[in-house]
């Protein structure tokens, strides 16, 4: 088998759902970095590759991943009795419905403020933007304290880590390199909390993190505590590019617009969804064969890598009549199907690998969408077009808006 890491690097989202029309919808055959993979796909492909019996996680994250989206010893890392007391501490976080109101209480509170600062400038850039209220908002709610000056940083850096995971360039250096600096910062904010010279709310992220104990009943390490609290902070700014999506889809399709901002709060569920599905996030994710395994006819040998596909699941026609049709409808009156909308992976997230983030996603989009289609400003002339290429992508222009009011 050729190896397909370059092909993937340069066809970007793509890569993955062509190689699967090219073998029949079967599973995709190929090597990644030298290793054997199997590709697999749909709502039954979610349940096979959630069962911990078939995929581990332990050693299947690449370097590069490692050290600029997730961190060394996160929770994505684990698996058995480690994987499940550590999700335990973010199911408890994210999940907890009062929580989540009152993090949309700090999102208000932030959109407002930036709102203030755009309607005095000449232009604005959404994705720039975004990325700096969400990450004040998702820090004061955590209990990290932001200095004068700290947030523009810290949003850069998260922004970065997000940014270069996928690409062996540039990107991949300042993603590192941020990294090094948060994971510092905040893990000296937990040695200090456990010092007593420096508090945190109780309650909040940084406090519950710096007294979390594993399954072995021992404190998190400074190192792993600054990872897994960058894990709840990082990905929420990372909404950010969501955000940016849902303003061109505001563009694009004007008539959703009003009744966004006329305050349907079904409605904004809905198009946070589809925006979700529709918009490019997450390719795929992967894991370990943990056994020798059977999946539709094609045996996958111990040790493999399998990948679970993402985006071309969310616009396979089988699933979503008209997949690339912008339709938040689809999703009025029904909540998808955990195993069948996966734009940030499947399974149950209490017991699996999903992502306890979704809510928080979900919230950042619910509040802020109305907000933003409620926003008066004006699009001009730029490009607007999102390269399929670039993992992560975005508008390239990052959507300039000028004159809001």
């Amino acid at each position: 088998m050729i190896d397909s890491t370059l092909a993937l690097m340069t066809t970007g989202y793509a890569w993955l759902p062509d190689r699967r029309r090219r073998s029949g919808g079967k599973p995709v055959r190929t090597r990644l970095m030298g290793k054997e993979t199997v590709a697999i796909h749909g709502p039954e492909a979610v349940r096979f590759f959630y069962d911990e019996g078939h995929i581990h996680r332990h050693e299947a994250l690449p370097a590069p991943v490692l050290d600029t989206l997730f961190g060394r010893g996160a929770v994505h890392t684990l698996d058995g009795p480690d994987h499940r007391v550590r999700k335990d501490l973010f199911m408890a976080l994210l999940k907890d419905r009062g929580g989540l109101h009152s993090l949309a209480g700090h999102l208000d509170t932030q959109w407002e403020r930036a709102r203030e600062r755009w309607t005095h400038r000449d232009q604005v850039v959404l994705f720039e933007e975004a990325s700096l209220l969400l990450t004040r908002a998702i820090c004061d709610w955590s209990g990290i304290p932001l200095a004068d000056g700290a947030a523009e940083e810290t949003a850069r850096d998260l922004v970065a880590m997000v940014d270069g995971f996928a690409s062996a360039g540039p990107r991949q250096v300042r993603a590192r390199r941020a990294r090094t600096r948060q994971e510092a910062r905040i893990a000296g904010l937990v040695a200090a909390i456990r010092s007593g010279t420096q508090s945190a709310p109780d309650g909040s992220v940084l406090k519950t993190v710096a007294d979390h104990r594993g399954a072995d009943g021992r404190l998190l390490d400074p190192h792993t505590a600054a990872v897994e609290v960058l894990n709840v902070i990082r990905p929420t700014v990372a909404v950010a590019w969501f955000l940016t999506f849902a303003a061109h889809a505001l563009h694009r399709w004007p008539e959703h617009r009003k009744q966004l901002a006329d305050g349907d709060v079904p409605f904004a569920r809905a198009f946070a969804h589809e925006i979700r599905r529709f918009y490019p996030f997450a390719p795929f994710v992967g894991g370990l064969a943990a056994a020798d395994l059977h999946w539709d006819g094609q045996d996958i040998p111990e040790g493999s890598m399998v990948l679970l596909d993402l985006y071309g699941q969310n616009h396979d026609p089988h699933l979503w009549p008209e997949p690339y049709t912008f339709d938040p409808g689809r999703f009025l009156g029904r909540e998808p199907d955990r195993d069948t909308l996966v734009p940030q992976g499947g399974g149950d997230p209490a017991a699996h690998h999903r992502c306890p983030g979704e809510d928080v996603t979900l919230t950042v989009l619910e509040t802020l969408a109305p907000r933003l289609a409620a926003l008066r400003y004006d699009v001009p002339a730029q490009d607007l077009s999102i390269p399929l290429k670039r993992i992560p992508t975005a508008p390239r222009s990052g959507f300039v808006m000028t004159r809001v009011r």
